[in-house]
């Protein structure tokens, strides 16, 4: 009737009968004819058997289910009770040492209990560990938390020498081997779900949240690798899942900063200048996405990299806004019709104004010059519409 492994500890007899409350309602539980009823310890549970039904308990506790256990003492007799959240049974016996079978059930089952306690806690932390992971929070409070439990899980092994303290300390190494898996598999799953982002972002043009994202999963790639690296019972697959993933990433990273570079060349060839203004702006987007989200040693690139390649994208873009509105100025220079060259200053102001505030965002570039080209421009624009000026 015993598990494999449990070992017996103490065994009380009477003469059939078991009183068990569950719910409120309590029963008396015979057995028929002359069979007796027995209450056995053990080191992992509490059972009462009836005689005629001696293939299976009839009600069994875990220990670490137990709450209280005391010993009634009568005039005549003395009955045992043990309880547990919700269930109660009182065993009148015959025939044992009641005494010191509640002594022990009361102490073993008192380390049994807490450990159950110190682990239910360990787990909220390991699933607050999940949870912050996939909110994209820092989790490692948690797993300090969990790890506390542990240590008073492992007290309770070897408080009371009658403990079963191998089979405690099987428990929370489970418990502790949870943890390890969810420190690796958590980071994945939030990889996996930036990387998702990533490819979304990317697909509808949103730079600035790609490139978040991207940082997002190189970081959290990082912490699984770390993650995978410390623990001794890492999930099965979990290596290969993650230079996989990490595989993917590098790959979606270097085909952006690649995209980058082909609209730098594409600029760079480009016989007109609002080509070439298109080209380095969808550049310069992308650089700067990458920067802004801290992309730093990705793909891999430095932030130092990036920066310089974004300096000299934005030069490259100023450049060819000026030329643009120099050459409508020119046209405007050129027009003998007023209002056509009203409208050639009109859209040099503008990519000057343009220009003007690009260089005043960037570091390492003057806005003074643009601004004065817009003033020269604006000045013109307002003598071609016939103002006079000094009176």
């Amino acid at each position: 009737m015993l598990r494999e492994g449990e070992a017996l500890a103490h065994a009380l007899a009477n003469d059939g009968t078991i009183e068990h409350t569950q719910d409120g309602r309590t029963t008396t539980i015979e057995s028929s004819g002359d069979h007796g009823a027995y209450m056995l310890a053990t080191d992992e549970r509490v059972l009462w058997i009836l005689g005629d039904k001696p293939d299976e308990p009839e009600i069994a506790f875990e220990l670490t289910d137990l709450e209280t256990s005391h010993v009634r003492k009568g005039l005549l007799n003395s009955k045992i009770e043990v309880q547990t959240d919700d269930e109660t049974v009182v065993f009148d016996p015959d025939e044992g040492d009641v005494e010191e079978a509640e002594d022990y059930i009361d102490a073993v089952g008192s380390s049994w209990s807490d450990m159950a306690a110190a682990l239910a806690h360990a787990r909220d932390g390991i699933a607050a560990y999940e949870d912050a992971c996939k909110r994209g929070e820092d989790p490692n409070q948690h797993a300090l938390s969990a790890r506390s439990q542990f240590s008073q899980a492992r007290r309770c092994a070897t408080r009371e020498e009658r403990a079963p303290e191998q089979k405690i300390r099987a428990e929370v190494d489970a418990v502790v081997e949870e943890l390890e898996h969810t420190r690796v598999t958590a980071w994945l799953d939030r990889a996996v779900s930036a990387y998702e982002t990533v490819q979304t972002a990317l697909e509808d043009g949103e730079y600035g949240e790609a490139c978040e994202a991207y940082v997002d999963a190189a970081e959290a790639i990082d912490e699984a690798r770390e993650s995978l690296d410390d623990v001794d019972h890492p999930p099965e697959g979990a290596a290969d899942r993650l230079d996989s993933l990490e595989s993917d990433l590098r790959a979606a990273g270097e085909a952006f900063l690649d995209d980058a570079a082909g609209r730098c060349e594409t600029a760079l060839s480009a016989e007109e200048a609002t080509v070439a203004v298109d080209a380095w702006e969808e550049a310069f987007d992308r650089y700067r996405a990458a920067t802004d989200a801290g992309w730093n040693g990705h793909a891999p690139v430095s932030e130092d990299a990036l920066e310089y390649q974004l300096t000299w994208v934005t030069a490259g873009l100023l450049e060819a806004m000026s030329a643009h509105a120099t050459a409508l100025e020119r046209e405007g220079d050129d027009s003998a019709d007023d209002d056509e060259a009203g409208d050639r200053y009109e859209d040099a102001e503008a990519w000057f104004e343009r220009a003007r505030d690009l260089a005043a965002d960037r570091p390492h570039h003057e806005a003074d010059q643009y601004e004065q080209a817009r003033d020269r421009v604006e000045e013109k624009r307002l003598e071609s519409a016939g103002w006079e000026f000094g009176g």
